[in-house]
């Protein structure tokens, strides 16, 4: 990996901004399947799910949830293609097709619905992958009443799998890769000092013991040497601290701002990225690949919106380019382009 250069900074160039009537209770920025149109998708507070592209087309769904619409994923729900899932307060999961544009008009058409189920309520946090390594895709969900799940679609309806119950409420949530490709989660509990390790090959559950603070107020965010998703649940954290998926070493990672809201993932071509804010709108980068482990930078840091309250990434279209989606509680919504080729040598 290319070495940054010490205290350099980055500029946050905007791409689409926005401003909503009521307040976003999740987001995700996704490519359509083609790779040619970059999706802004906002779910909020009053169950309305909106489609946006940066190029200022829209759509949107309304009340198409009788609850806040608390999570947004993407990916094979059904085992064919990719599918935009919305997630409910109360547990009801609805996928969509990826937006049309109208030919003529260059209007965006509402997504199609494709498949629809209620499950349990409380979901916070979803993803869907292969997570078991079997081939097929599952769907995995964190709960607020302290346990993830996993379902996966057979006889059309999501099945449930398996259930892992914690002891305390889960406000740092990390999903990774070892070097075989197992996929496992990180999840760090309230009040407590370890941190709870899944491995979902081998469908086990265990405890990291004493790999936190033992000060329960200065909160820490684990991060897996191969993220693939990365989330603060409801909580402000105060460290990074990497863990490698093979040795289980840990790097604490420089934080010269103090307290962030936010923490996102991003997969470049030969880096991995991981990003938190503030809510003065500091903007922390670091990266590493799989040779530099043992050396995480600070990349850079830039300033964006203040007072976020959710964060989503993406690689852009460049090799070392990143797009990040701002939503914040006063209802702005902001995405920037961050090209790291600037401030890397």
């Amino acid at each position: 990996m290319m070495i940054p250069r010490p205290g350099a900074n980055v500029n946050a160039a905007p791409l689409f901004a926005t401003h909503l009537n009521a307040p976003s209770s999740s987001v995700l920025m996704v490519w359509s399947r083609n790779h040619q149109q970059l999706f802004i998708i906002i779910g909020k507070c009053n169950g309305d799910l909106l489609f946006f592209t940066p190029t200022r087309q829209y759509t949107k769904l309304e009340n198409i949830f009788k609850s806040p619409l608390t999570t947004i994923c993407f990916g094979k729900l059904r085992q064919n293609s990719d599918e935009i899932v919305a997630i409910s307060a109360g547990g009801q999961i609805r996928s969509f097709d990826f937006p049309q544009t109208d030919a003529q008009s260059g209007e965006l058409h509402k997504p199609l619905p494709l498949f629809e189920q209620l499950v349990q309520a409380n979901i916070c946090t979803s993803y869907i992958g292969d997570i078991d390594c079997d081939g097929l895709s599952e769907l995995l969900v964190l709960m607020t009443d302290r346990c993830v799940r996993t379902y996966r679609y057979v006889s059309n309806h999501l099945a449930p799998l398996n259930k892992y119950e914690v002891p305390s409420h889960v406000y740092g949530f990390a999903l990774g890769t070892t070097t075989s490709g197992l996929h496992y989660a990180l999840l760090a509990e309230r009040n407590e000092n370890y941190v709870v390790k899944i491995d979902f090959s081998s469908n086990s559950c265990n405890i990291l013991p004493q790999t936190l603070a033992s000060n329960s107020s200065n909160r820490e965010l684990m991060v897996p040497s191969q993220p693939i998703y990365l989330s603060l649940v409801g909580s402000l954290a105060a460290r990074l601290i990497l863990i490698d998926s093979e040795s289980g070493a840990e790097t604490t990672l420089e934080n010269p701002v103090g307290d962030f809201i936010c923490a996102t993932t991003v997969k470049l071509q030969n880096m991995y990225v991981v990003m938190t804010l503030d809510i003065f709108g500091n903007l922390l980068i670091y990266g590493w690949n799989d040779n530099t482990t043992c050396q995480v930078h600070l990349i850079t840091k830039t300033v964006v919106l203040p007072d976020a309250d959710h964060i989503t990434a993406v690689s852009g279209r460049n090799e070392n380019e990143v797009l990040v989606c701002i939503c914040t509680v006063y209802f702005k919504v902001a995405v920037y382009r961050i090209d790291l080729s600037s401030i890397l040598s």
